[in-house]
């Protein structure tokens, strides 16, 4: 897996960071559910980011979570970049930085639990701020 490289010229495989937002419902019970389906073998390559008590009472120690003050894409109706709070856009600025100086293993998923109805903000922030949109992308969005 090579989630940074750009590829060969004329390569048009994406080797950006995939992220996958479980919304709809309270992270807690998200993650609960999603969590029945990974298979261990992953957990080396998948990061969480959840707020502070958005994890399962059971949680593998081995599988990385980053925690956030808040759930911030329930409280944000703008884009992640242009809101006043954006632990989201500098949690994933920092796991990119730490992957690179090889502080953290690689990352093949980011996985981001909200109970927000909708990921708009994420996608806007992807969309709008290129260091983001240029090493992570949106592969899959909607209710566990």
């Amino acid at each position: 897996m090579r989630p940074f490289a750009s590829g060969p010229p004329g390569n048009d495989r994406d080797y950006r960071i995939a992220i996958q937002v479980l919304h709809g419902c309270e992270p807690q019970a998200s993650l609960a559910q999603w969590l029945i389906d990974l298979d261990p073998s992953c957990y080396e390559t998948v990061v969480v980011i959840a707020p502070v008590g958005g994890l399962p009472k059971v949680w593998p120690e081995s599988l990385r979570v980053i925690h956030t003050t808040s759930d911030e894409l329930a409280s944000s109706d703008a884009c992640l970049c242009c809101a006043m709070s954006n632990e989201v856009s500098d949690a994933l600025r920092q796991l990119f930085f730490a992957v690179l100086r090889k502080q953290q293993s690689a990352v093949g998923l980011i996985v981001l639990a909200t109970s927000a109805i909708s990921t708009e903000p994420l996608a806007l922030a992807l969309k709008h701020a290129p260091f983001l949109g240029q090493r992570y992308r949106l592969t899959a969005a909607g209710p566990v």
